[in-house]
């Protein structure tokens, strides 16, 4: 558990949340999370999906998916269905193309989830004591303050540790350990680890359980399309009917 004091003012609501109405615009109407969001994301189906900036990256990835799949359908299948006994070569094909749409769909729900962004603050937090003026003009490179007069980094208490935590002036806060801003996203990430181009969205606190399954699930497809295609290569006899039968 954290103790001490990172943050002055309590961390903005989740962007999980972005769908909420937090102002109303001069002419009357309300406004979203998501419309007026400073990060680079890009939004979908009303702040319910969050994308990175790179989306389009998403249908290279596509592409990889579904075009090997399209080709075992094309050359592949109807030599398993025909040549493998009791049905088997249909089960072959059917999960060949059920792990291709579990690839698909994993996809699509890592890509277009919260990463575990912190919400920027709308105003620089206050200052805590006098102790943080006083380390300002030494903390600050040529001693110089920020224009918030901020230092740039505090010591908080972790699990009876002490640690350092920087502050974040394009987001306005002290990030949390483990939290880093991403120049791509424009965001600040809890526990982020990369900003991963082949699904176009930020790998961090949310998501580093969803990409190792979607690894996983991918690495099966790859090896199982492989796997049939040289068995029917080497083996086109293997299970037939003239064997078994």
């Amino acid at each position: 558990m954290m103790q001490g004091k990172m943050f002055s003012n309590p961390l903005p609501p989740p962007l999980s949340d972005s769908n909420r109405c937090i102002m109303d615009d001069p002419s009357g109407s309300s406004l979203r999370v998501y419309q007026v969001w400073k990060g680079s994301n890009k939004f979908c189906l009303g702040g319910r999906l969050v994308f990175g900036p790179d989306i389009r990256s998403i249908f290279l990835t596509l592409f990889m998916i579904v075009v090997p799949t399209i080709l075992f359908l094309a050359f592949v299948s109807r030599s398993l269905i025909v040549e493998f006994h009791h049905h088997m070569g249909s089960l072959v094909v059917v999960g060949g193309v059920a792990l291709a749409v579990y690839v698909v769909i994993l996809l699509f729900v890592t890509s277009g989830r919260d990463p575990g962004i912190i919400p920027r603050n709308s105003h620089p937090p206050d200052l805590e004591d006098e102790s943080d003026v006083s380390r300002v003009s030494a903390d600050w490179p040529g001693g110089q303050s920020s224009a918030s007069s901020l230092p740039p980094m505090k010591d908080v208490t972790v699990n009876g540790k002490v640690v350092k935590v920087k502050y974040c002036q394009t987001c306005m806060l002290y990030r949390p350990p483990r939290c880093s801003h991403c120049s791509i996203c424009n965001n600040c990430v809890e526990r982020f680890d990369h900003h991963c181009p082949w699904v176009g969205q930020c790998i961090g606190k949310v998501l580093k359980m969803m990409i190792l399954p979607e690894l996983l699930v991918m690495s099966a497809a790859c090896l199982f399309l492989d796997a049939t295609q040289s068995i029917r290569s080497s083996c086109p006899k293997l299970l037939s009917r003239e064997v078994l039968t």
